[in-house]
């Protein structure tokens, strides 16, 4: 039979055996588990594992009193299937618990993930008003474009800053994103077709020939680690796209605090769910991508 050990004493116990792992899976590990030992740690393993304890630990608040995200979830879950395994290996559990907390853990409830469009609709509004005071032509330009391309998709920056001009329809009525074709609205046309007037003026700066994607720097910018020198027209990433939106968004919280907590996350969440039709096409009048068949 196993000895009785308490959540606490295995942990400790498992925590230092860690050694060989890869360290970025070793640090998931000790900062979910000892989590769960500040929490459990005078409760009796098998207790917490084989009951209800363990299932309810994985959805419980963060330590500043927030909901958990669903990787936060996802990453506590498989800390505690390593101290599962270990205790089992360990005689510390029987089989029966073991398996009753795999089961659990093989498929972790994750929290519903609610956010509040109020902001986001807010955006908006105010993103077909007045440019902001300290925010450039450009700039503003190619936020509009992406704000609206944003709340019409809900793609994801990754999948963004991807795009190709040649993946809008010649119409521009839509965008293929992602494998998914999404259709646009007038004022996102508009906003698009906007963009590409500013966008063409941006590369017609660059030596050589125009980058095929859509989104493009207003500004140069100098890499934080490196220092390599990213010219006007040069294609922006994923992470620029994020931080040229929040740029904006703060200087539009000086005319009204109410957009303070509106992230692309908001924004996103204000997108239709795509039909199934409208997944794997090619957009009529659209370049095909590089290496396909057509």
């Amino acid at each position: 039979m196993p000895r009785d050990v308490t959540v606490g004493e295995a942990v400790h116990r498992y925590l230092g055996l860690l050694g060989d792992r890869d360290p970025t899976t070793s640090r998931v590990y000790r900062w979910a588990l000892t989590r769960l030992a500040d929490e459990r740690g005078e409760d009796g393993l098998g207790e917490v594992l084989g009951g209800p304890g363990v299932a309810l630990w994985l959805t419980s608040p963060t330590a500043a009193g927030k909901d958990p995200s669903a990787a936060t979830v996802r990453q506590r879950a498989t800390a505690v299937r390593g101290l599962v395994r270990h205790a089992l290996e360990a005689r510390l559990l029987d089989a029966p618990t073991a398996d009753a907390a795999l089961a659990v853990l093989h498929r972790p409830a994750t929290p519903a993930v609610l956010r509040d469009t109020a902001p986001a609709r807010l955006l908006l509004v105010r993103a077909a008003g007045r440019r902001p005071h300290g925010v450039s032509w450009h700039v503003w330009v190619r936020f509009r474009a992406h704000v609206l391309t944003l709340a019409e998709t809900g793609s994801p920056e990754r999948d963004l800053a991807r795009v190709r001009v040649a993946d809008l329809a010649t119409d521009r009525t839509a965008v293929l994103l992602g494998g998914a074709r999404h259709p646009l609205t007038g004022p996102t046309r508009r906003a698009l077709l906007t963009w590409l007037d500013v966008r063409e003026e941006l590369v017609a700066t660059l030596q050589g020939s125009e980058p095929p994607q859509l989104w493009v720097r207003a500004h140069p910018s100098v890499h934080p680690r490196t220092g390599a020198v990213a010219a006007v027209g040069m294609p922006i990433t994923s992470r620029g796209l994020r931080k040229a939106f929040q740029d904006v968004v703060t200087a539009l919280v000086d005319g009204d605090p109410r957009l303070a907590t509106c992230t692309v996350a908001h924004v996103r969440a204000l997108a239709p769910v795509p039909r199934a039709a409208d997944l794997d096409v090619t957009l009529p009048g659209a370049e095909p991508a590089p290496g396909s068949d057509s």
